[in-house]
């Protein structure tokens, strides 16, 4: 017998919570005791490790984890309206109607200065 066709029709056969072993086509039954273990399918798996909620975390992590994680911005070569810095970073956030352009937030890293701008 192969596992999992029925030796009489080769029809997919059905397993029963007790074991029983039955085709639904040719009425063919037995009990899975009648196969050897290796004719039986078997598969491990494991799951990918999940990252632990900041709510899970200790009181010390979670400090950690807010200290280390300030704003990152990209950085674009654009002259900073203040100081004039060659590069600053930026971020974008839609505040305004979806069918409209997101503003752009610039701050540059030497003078700290922010602005905005309309797209």
């Amino acid at each position: 017998m192969v596992w999992p066709f029925c030796p009489n029709c080769h029809n997919t056969l059905n397993v029963n919570a007790s074991g029983d072993v039955n085709c639904a086509v040719c009425n063919h039954a037995t009990n899975l005791s009648t196969y050897s273990v290796a004719a039986l399918p078997s598969r491990t798996t494991t799951s990918a490790d999940r990252p632990v909620p900041l709510w899970a975390k200790s009181d010390e992590e979670q400090a950690a984890l807010r200290n280390s994680s300030g704003p990152k911005r990209m950085v674009v070569e654009e002259p900073c309206v203040k100081c004039g810095a060659a590069e600053v970073g930026f971020y974008t956030v839609q505040l305004r109607s979806v069918d409209e352009g997101q503003t752009v937030f610039y701050e540059c890293p030497q003078c700290n200065c922010t602005w905005s701008v309309n797209n």
